[in-house]
């Protein structure tokens, strides 16, 4: 199998706080830049829906920055 810097594209799906998130991480093979996209599925049926605003050398580099953006968004919805 793969690294994650090989493949161009794979998806992630995980939780924080009991809240369910799912992305996909993707290389541009124009400029090698990885971005990501996903949503949050929160268990009172609301659904928040994310992309990443920059890109990143790496793929491990943008999967880091993804898992952060996530658990903070739902750290902050839940402690609302």
């Amino acid at each position: 199998m793969k690294n994650n810097d090989e493949r161009s594209r794979y998806k992630i799906t995980d939780s924080h706080r009991n809240q369910t998130f799912v992305a996909v991480v993707r290389r541009d093979r124009e400029t090698d830049a990885w971005a990501w996209q996903g949503h949050i599925d929160f268990t009172d049926g609301q659904n928040f829906e994310f992309s990443s605003q920059r890109s990143f050398l790496t793929a491990t580099e943008a999967e880091d920055y993804l898992r952060r953006f996530a658990c903070a968004r739902i750290d902050n919805k839940l402690n609302q």
